[in-house]
């Protein structure tokens, strides 16, 4: 009984360490025909270089060049194998996120990801085999998406698709795909929920609402004694980003060849989202832009609120060194600098005060800075430039009109008040080559109908 235990103990094991066997054989060979085919779909040419005595090729663009052609095969099926087994959009997605991470910024990366969480993920297109998708699929996903969120306009819309667009773009340049299948949709004007149009003016502060907001920031600074208060005010003094506001320094103070002063534009304040979620604050040495470092010169109307700033943290025993913030303030009993979400709930709280009809935002405080300078008759270029933007059509978009402007009846009216010389004689533009040709012409043509 014993001996025959042991036979049968011994036949299974046996059998275990040959299916183990087959096993290994099977996935050896499954893995010698996935590099078969990835060769295959491979259709740049693989080179050899007599003159190096090498072997030469490319991927994605990328050249590669080894001694043998075993090695350069081994570097093809390494550059291939991740999306080699990818039957869905949502196989390549986080291969997609993994590129996404290094080119856009934290908060942009945690808008990716939350397009990508509910309106692909789950959604039809991205379960069904990538060879297999067509443009009906893309209309079909169209109506998955308004399922979830009905009031969606055009632009939230082509937001979300920009995640989409990315991630056909990888399949494409992975040899997934040829070409993006839903890129041609024609979606019509009544798709999409179309938003209330903003009037201009909604988005600039008037003159008179100007004054009384900063009246009432600078009436509850000296009235409580917290110098933060006082940043509302100076929002409206220089064409800051809220979140170089909070940023801002006391070493960022400096003054000029000239003695003027001035304020050195260097870093922001941005939202934590390096943990792939929105969690708190950091301070970032780059601005939101390549513009963005920039030196603004302060007003006389700016240095006094910022002398006053100072005053009033050295009241409350706040640090004023070089490397302290400007705006401070207590949290949980511990002395730190202001965010974003300060500055956003005081200036609400003054345009209900003043009475204002349209509550504006600490943007439309940069777009008022900005439309003033206009007005005042700084250049455009020279308002690109200490707005930190990179073109100037940033720049003329941020530009409103107001009810103080001139209306255009007035401004063609002018147009009969240019003075003659302003406009130089056609003789005197034109050289004696010119000249002559225009002569020769009016020989040959009627005089009456060209005068020269």
């Amino acid at each position: 009984m014993e001996n025959h235990e042991k036979t049968l103990t011994e036949s299974i094991s046996d059998a275990k360490m040959e299916f183990e066997r087959l096993q290994a054989l099977l996935s050896e060979k499954e893995a010698e025909m996935k590099r078969e085919e990835i060769l295959k779909k491979h259709t740049t040419p693989i080179t050899f270089l007599e003159g190096r005595g090498r072997w030469t090729t490319r991927v994605n663009g990328k050249q590669k060049t080894l001694k043998s052609r075993k090695e350069l095969e081994d570097w093809i099926v390494s550059q291939y194998s991740e999306t080699a087994t990818a039957k869905t959009l949502d196989d390549i997605a986080e291969a997609w996120f993994s590129i996404d991470e290094k080119r856009s910024t934290d908060r942009t990366l945690v808008k990716h990801r939350g397009w990508y969480e509910r309106f692909l993920k789950n959604s039809p297109l991205f379960t069904k085999n990538i060879q297999d998708i067509t443009i009906d699929d893309g209309y079909e996903w169209v109506s998955y998406c308004l399922s979830i969120y009905p009031n969606m306009t055009r632009k939230y819309f082509t937001n979300v698709r920009s995640v989409l667009n990315g991630i056909m773009q990888y399949a494409i340049d992975k040899r997934l795909l040829t070409y993006n299948p839903i890129a041609n949709m024609k979606l019509g004007k009544d798709v999409f929920c179309i938003p209330d149009k903003t009037r201009e003016e909604d988005t600039v502060f008037s003159t008179v609402e100007r004054t009384s907001v900063c009246k009432f920031s600078m009436n509850e600074a000296e009235a409580t004694g917290e110098a933060k208060y006082y940043a509302i005010a100076l929002l409206f003094e220089l064409p800051l980003r809220d979140g170089e506001l909070c940023a801002l320094t006391w070493g960022n103070i400096i003054k000029d060849m000239k003695g003027n002063s001035k304020l050195v534009i260097e870093r922001q304040l941005v939202t934590d989202c390096t943990s792939g979620k929105a969690k708190g604050y950091r301070i970032v040495n780059y601005g939101k832009t390549r513009a963005a470092y920039r030196e603004i010169t302060l007003s006389e109307r700016a240095i006094q609120i910022l002398d006053r700033v100072k005053f009033l943290n050295t009241q409350k025993g706040y640090p004023t060194t070089q490397s302290d913030f400007i705006f401070m303030r207590k949290y949980k009993g511990i002395v730190c600098g202001c965010t974003q979400r300060c500055f956003d709930p005081f200036l609400r709280k003054y345009c209900k005060e003043a009475g204002m009809l349209v509550i504006k935002s600490p943007h439309d405080v940069r777009r008022t800075v900005c439309t003033n300078l206009y007005l005042n008759g700084m250049p455009p270029k020279r308002i690109q430039k200490v707005m930190g933007h990179e073109t100037l059509e940033q720049t003329l978009e941020y530009i409103r009109s107001t009810n103080d402007d001139l209306e255009d009846s007035q401004f063609f009216n002018l147009l009969n008040q240019a003075a003659p010389d302003n406009v130089i004689p056609m003789k005197q533009r034109l050289g004696k080559h010119c000249s002559q040709v225009l002569s020769n012409i009016k020989t040959v043509l009627n005089p009456q109908f060209i005068r020269i």
